[in-house]
């Protein structure tokens, strides 16, 4: 999985036509225990975009490894250098409810040129990695979903994450999260889709539908190669290459009629990510994991770093259409229009598609499955409220002589900010006072968005990760369950984490 874009050309193997594809299409294999399924066209055409490749649960286990390595691509703004998984994105991680997952990580990177003490929330060793599972509700402690560990160049270490047997069916994503380097690895592509299939998948209409996965990063083609400072992708402005499942641009198949399942995860590290296909009509059917209570049409789908989206497209009438994220103002950033694929709605009856491909062509209506984790938290189940202002301070010597901060403080490990009782109900006020957005993500648990710059929100929905609008508040409300120990709340625009913009949450006893 660490073939260069040479390497693929040379070795013969397929590359669709629609755009650069930076993933291995055939030699996947799965550790003991574990299927793995190659990357392929869900409608079996060569130049349609392909669902990365998969490895999946086998008798409740997944077994995998995943290599943090450099990667030579070329992309194209040229050719760099990337750390990565050895594929852009990384295989999709595919489980049930109950399940466990033993992920072997192997830190295949050179030593840190940076081998000193690092100054905290500055930009620092680059080598240096871990592993998180966003979004799953499970333990922090431990070999589980623990980003307080570091894995140095050279290092391997064993993961062992169970999911509950009630864990909520819906997207979700792994990708590093050491503090100091997690910006400078998730805007090399370091990143793969994780699907916990279940109640969700078996809504008749969803079942039915023909599954597309679609990562989307934005890697950054650097001069003379890796990624050696934050300067390169600091500016939100920086060029950058939006990839599809690693290709640029892909051109994505529906048969008019149709309706897809789409999975979208926006595993950028910085910019957001608003998108329309107008010509198609969508559904939004989850959100960040977590289903909504009943579908919900959209004309535009708007993703923070580190957001998924679950959604139901159908395919009106035969044609093209374009997949774009419109320009749009970021704070005080204007963002230009993103051309993200070519939608091409063949007939019906097109003989392109083999006739074997079952085409679905009715939508979900009416309430989808609850989960027993996600019901309402009303107010007579709070304990306590708090709030959390975001901010930045001006520090000579730190990078760009600032740190993104909560509370006036940026973050340190060693100290608690935040500590609650399991099995008990807060609310939270997110009060951000900058002039750009902030997608604040909490781990472990989800949380219920009640309130947006105070406007009460008459669909409470369910995520993890919610932008804070610019000069805005948001109003959210969690509940502490089955897990006590330490894990961490922070800005998923990741150059601010880095720079300080996250806290400690300890769940006690």
């Amino acid at each position: 999985m660490g073939l260069s874009r040479r390497g693929l050309l040379t070795a013969g193997l397929l590359l669709p036509v629609g755009g650069l594809a930076y993933y291995p299409l055939r030699g996947l294999s799965a550790a003991d225990g574990s299927d793995a399924v190659e990357a392929a066209s869900p409608l079996g055409l060569a130049d349609d975009l392909a669902n990365p490749p998969e490895i999946h649960a086998s008798d409740g286990v997944l077994r995998a490894t995943l290599r943090m390595a450099l990667q030579d691509v070329t992309l194209p703004g040229g050719a760099t250098e990337l750390r990565n998984y050895g594929a852009l994105p990384g295989p999709t991680l595919r489980v049930h409810p109950g399940d466990t997952l033993e992920i072997r990580l192997e830190n295949r990177l050179p030593p840190n040129p940076d081998r000193g003490t690092p100054v905290m929330n500055t930009p620092n060793r680059f080598n240096s990695t871990n592993l998180h599972f966003h979004g799953f509700h499970v333990s922090p402690r431990g070999n589980s979903d623990n980003v307080y560990l570091e894995i140095e160049p050279g290092q391997t270490f064993n993961y062992v994450v169970q999911l509950p047997d009630d864990h909520p069916a819906g997207t979700y994503w792994y990708h590093p999260h050491r503090h100091g380097s997690v910006a400078a690895q998730v805007a090399s592509g370091a990143a793969g889709m994780m699907i916990v299939n279940g109640t969700l998948d078996e809504v008749p209409e969803v079942r039915d539908a023909v599954e597309r996965i679609l990562v989307v990063q934005a890697p950054i083609a650097v001069e003379g190669g890796l990624i050696e400072s934050m300067d390169s992708i600091w500016e939100l402005t920086a060029e950058r290459d939006f990839l599809i499942n690693g290709q640029y641009r892909p051109r994505i198949y529906l048969r008019e009629g149709e309706v897809q399942h789409w999975r979208v995860l926006h595993a950028g590290d910085a910019q957001f990510l608003p998108f329309t296909l107008d010509g198609l009509t969508i559904l939004e059917i989850g959100r960040d994991g977590n289903p909504l209570d009943e579908p919900e049409e959209m004309t535009e789908v708007d993703l923070a770093p580190g957001n998924r989206v679950n959604l139901m497209v159908r395919a009106e009438k035969e044609g093209y259409y374009e997949l774009r994220r419109p320009a749009f103002n970021q704070g005080i950033q204007a963002l230009p229009e993103v051309h993200l694929a070519d939608v091409i709605v063949l007939p019906a009856d097109s003989d392109r598609v083999d006739s074997s491909i079952p085409m679905a062509t009715a939508l979900p209506s009416g309430p989808l499955p609850e989960n027993r984790i996600l019901t309402d938290i009303t107010e007579d189940e709070i304990v306590a409220q708090r709030q959390f202002v975001l901010g930045t301070r001006t520090v000579e010597g730190m990078y760009k002589n600032m740190t993104f901060t909560i509370n006036g403080e940026a973050f340190d490990p060693r100290r608690d900010d935040v500590v609650a009782k399991l099995n008990t109900a807060e609310e939270w006020v997110f009060i951000n006072e900058t002039p750009f957005p902030h997608p604040l993500h909490i781990h472990v648990n989800p949380f219920q968005v009640v309130a947006i710059n105070g406007e009460p929100e008459e669909y409470k929905h369910w995520q993890d990760t919610i932008a804070v609008p610019a000069a805005g508040t948001v109003t959210i409300r969690t509940r502490f369950t089955d897990f006590t120990g330490r894990f961490v709340m922070h800005c998923h625009i990741l150059p601010h984490e880095d720079l300080g913009m996250m806290l400690n949450i300890n769940i006690e006893e």
